[in-house]
């Protein structure tokens, strides 16, 4: 988890940069120069003409050895060629004050660059990039293996709607199981509004934008899983965000990736995935205006009940028992921030679906569950930033079939 302050900005250079082109400046940037004290991954990103080498060092990280180019060894210098990230790996920094690391960078070209990482002590208060006043948001869970991520994007301007640098989905990563916890994104005609597509830009999480998630920890999804009967199923699904090219290959990073029974992804689960769409807000004009407030806000999310896994190229990925999703938003269309509201002006639905053949033939109402019986699933918790008392009643109501529509003959 990185600080806020430590760059909600566009980075320009990739950690995989495809440019085929021969001439090119030469440029490093790290990802993040200040970093919470779990932060364990960080990435310096690189940039050059073919044939530009570079030699990283870890200059000075004062007397207790807590940085490294490797995962769980100490090394401290590394080569590779421009375009190439520098990754970094840290241990937890569980003591009471704040520590930094030199890392030096040289090229063959002569370009040189030198950055200084501070990661925050146990101890400092922060601002996390996830403590949003988003109504996706779920809370923080402590959990070594998990890296918290927002991934931004530039939303192209349409009749229906101003563009602009917003959010597109955020993650709870689970670098031990190799899949996400949960994903949590806005639905609403801004993203959905095509001007774009399906692009089918299969990649890893390209690392940049902060915090880095190693490839080695990602799956391997430029091909599928193979003869295992899964697909890569999306967690935030390809169609929710066809406002233009860019967000819409976000949707393919394997950190937005599951694997799904096949009849399950293509069947009931895809019924659910367009429903949602369905119930995210219409197009409205207000006084010549299209101007619509009533949000809906998602999360959607794995469990794994059993140790099942299936083999990868990164190696093995946990495959998640039950799939899950969470959803909030206004029965109106009042401009009032989502914690502003009442209970009786919220409504809320959870399903749960198991990841299998029986999961397959579940109707939507079958699926259908309180919200606080997902959270007792998952360990979870949901709607933080509502008022404790409306988020206790909400999650703990039965939800309404009718307040869904076409949920009632599904």
């Amino acid at each position: 988890m990185l600080l806020l302050a430590a760059h909600m900005l566009l980075l320009f250079a990739g950690c995989n940069d495809d440019d085929n082109g021969d001439s090119k400046e030469t440029l490093a940037s790290i990802v993040a120069e200040t970093v919470n004290y779990s932060t364990t991954t960080n990435c310096i990103t690189t940039q050059g003409s073919r044939g530009v080498t570079y030699a990283a060092v870890i200059a000075d990280q004062g007397e207790e050895v807590w940085c490294s180019f490797a995962l769980n060894e100490q090394v401290t210098e590394m080569r590779g060629e421009a375009g190439d990230p520098v990754y970094l790996y840290m241990d937890q920094n569980r003591m009471g004050e704040d520590r930094t690391a030199r890392i030096d960078l040289t090229f063959s070209d002569g370009y040189a660059a030198s950055f200084t990482m501070t990661q925050r002590s146990s101890g400092s208060t922060i601002t996390y990039d996830y403590e949003r006043s988003w109504g996706e948001q779920p809370f923080y869970l402590e959990n070594s293996d998990f890296i918290y991520k927002t991934y931004y994007t530039t939303l192209t301007t349409t009749e229906y709607v101003t563009g602009g640098y917003k959010r597109n989905y955020s993650i709870c990563y689970d670098c031990e199981k190799h899949v996400s916890r949960w994903v949590a994104y806005p639905v609403h005609y801004c993203y959905t509004t095509p001007s774009g597509g399906r692009t089918d830009a299969w990649s890893y999480d390209p690392n940049n934008q902060p915090p880095a998630i190693p490839r080695e920890y990602q799956q391997y999804i430029l091909k599928g899983y193979g003869s295992y009967g899964y697909d890569r199923g999306h967690m935030l699904a390809s169609a929710t965000r066809y406002n233009n090219d860019a967000t819409n290959e976000m949707t393919f990073y394997a950190t937005n990736m599951m694997p799904q029974a096949s009849r399950f992804n293509q069947g009931i689960w895809g019924t659910l995935e367009g429903k949602e769409r369905e119930w995210g807000p219409d197009r409205q004009k207000i006084d010549g205006k299209f101007i619509n407030y009533d949000t809906l806000y998602v999360v959607t999310g794995t469990h794994f009940a059993t140790d099942k896994t299936i083999g990868n190229q990164n190696g093995p990925i946990a495959v998640p028992s039950h799939c899950w999703k969470v959803m909030l938003r206004q029965r109106s269309n009042e401009n009032r921030q989502i914690s502003e509201f009442g209970a009786d002006e919220l409504k809320a639905i959870g399903f749960l679906f198991t990841n299998d053949t029986a999961g397959a033939g579940m109707s939507l109402r079958d699926a259908a569950c309180t919200v606080r019986e997902i959270e007792q699933l998952t360990g979870f918790t949901f709607f933080g930033k509502l008022d404790p008392a409306v988020a206790a009643e909400l999650k703990s109501r039965e939800p309404d079939m009718s307040q869904w529509p076409g949920l009632l003959g599904s």
